[in-house]
């Protein structure tokens, strides 16, 4: 039986509240909501019982998972100003730190997407007895939990296509080396060539030079197959596993079905081309539908913000943005895993609930934090328009 940390956490809340509360519900008996004792197992013991960051790992939906890392802190800047970065000998250090980068490092080294950003979630268990009445109590475990792991799979989904939208853009603006190709078999011949191209130790397939405003001229790399990606579409994807590519990383003893990153569509996300101040209610209230409950009139979305459902039909924003996404179907991104900066933190991400008595309901919020980037000292390869 495949192991499920979400199951043994939820028996092992239940334990708990039955030797606390000298009860013996179980899950699959005949129950009703008394003195609100419900809540007190939802609030007390189930959601502080859960391993966060496993229920993110099994309802996560995103496929660039396997290449995120946990940490406890989360800052804006990497290791990779200090170490990897040619430190400008005109540098002024007498300026407030973030405003000395901005100056100084005109390109900065790892390209900031996103920078150390916050997502919130907000979700309302109602507590009206008509409503929690459930049949057996596992029925009722089953929709709270099913309310808590959306809002989960609301902020995964986020993270998913902002991570795809940084890496096509960056392929897209930033890439050096880029690979025009006509043909699904010029596409398999130039991938293949790639493959080859940044296993050997050179500079010419990452974009160091443009690190430090151009300060740093040369930095050789090196990239494993074992750390290689390839970011395409299902199309592409079907075709590679065709061909002797794939042959190359079972050699290897390396799966390529997860080793190539696709999706039906690397569009449907949005860049904002100019500074947009939020003037329609209308604007308001589709932002909130996907979640954003944040958003006020008068509130300036600042030019180069990515929003990730389509916004071109709004008032204030149409003709004001553009999708990020190739030409065309013929694409791939090849680049080294260590290339994509990923780091989160998901312990302590459901916050302490706050009843509601107007509506008699309780509500939570999940504060999500990650940081993207995408470093210019690591191999790439664009191939296609």
């Amino acid at each position: 039986m495949a192991y499920d940390p979400i199951l043994l956490d939820t028996i092992s809340a239940l334990d708990s509240f039955n030797s606390d509360y000298t009860t013996n519900w179980e899950f699959g008996s005949n129950w009703s909501n008394v003195n609100t004792a419900f809540e007190t197992f939802i609030n007390k013991y189930l959601f502080p019982k859960l391993n966060e960051t496993a229920l993110v790992n099994v309802d996560l939906g995103n496929r660039f998972d396997w290449l995120a890392k946990e940490i406890d802190f989360i800052g804006q800047y990497s290791e990779e100003y200090v170490i990897l970065d040619s430190v400008p000998v005109n540098l002024n250090l007498s300026k407030e730190v973030e405003l000395m980068l901005k100056r100084n490092y005109p390109k900065m080294a790892t390209k900031l997407y996103k920078q150390g950003i916050i997502k919130k979630q907000k979700f309302t268990l109602n507590n009206n007895d008509n409503r929690l009445n459930f049949l057996t109590l596992a029925d009722g475990v089953k929709y709270a939990l099913a309310a808590y792991k959306k809002k989960i799979s609301d902020i995964n989904v986020l993270e998913e296509k902002e991570i795809k939208a940084m890496l096509v853009d960056y392929s897209l603006n930033v890439t050096k080396d880029v690979r025009p190709v006509t043909s699904h078999d010029d596409l398999q011949n130039e991938l293949f060539k790639a493959l080859l191209n940044i296993q050997n130790n050179s500079e010419k397939y990452n974009e160091s030079n443009l690190a430090s405003g151009g300060m740093l001229g040369r930095y050789t790399t090196i990239t494993k197959l074992n750390d290689v990606a390839i970011l395409t579409t299902d199309e592409v994807k079907t075709y590679i596993l065709n061909t002797d590519i794939a042959n190359t990383f079972q050699i290897k003893g390396l799966d390529l079905t997860n080793r190539i990153i696709s999706f039906d569509d690397l569009g449907g996300v949005y860049k904002v081309l100019t500074d947009v101040t939020i003037q329609e209610q209308n604007t308001i209230d589709v932002f909130k539908t996907y979640g954003d409950y944040q958003i006020q009139i008068g509130e300036t979305v600042p030019a180069g913000a990515t929003i990730t459902f389509d916004i071109s039909e709004l008032t204030e924003f149409a003709g004001n943005v553009e999708e990020i996404k190739p030409q065309s179907n013929l694409y791939a991104y090849v680049f080294d895993i260590n290339k994509l900066k990923y780091r989160r933190y998901t312990k302590d991400m459901l916050k302490e609930p706050f009843y509601n008595g107007e509506f008699d309901e309780v509500n939570y919020w999940i504060h999500y934090y990650s940081f993207k980037t995408v470093s210019p000292f690591y191999n790439s390869v664009r191939i296609g328009e």
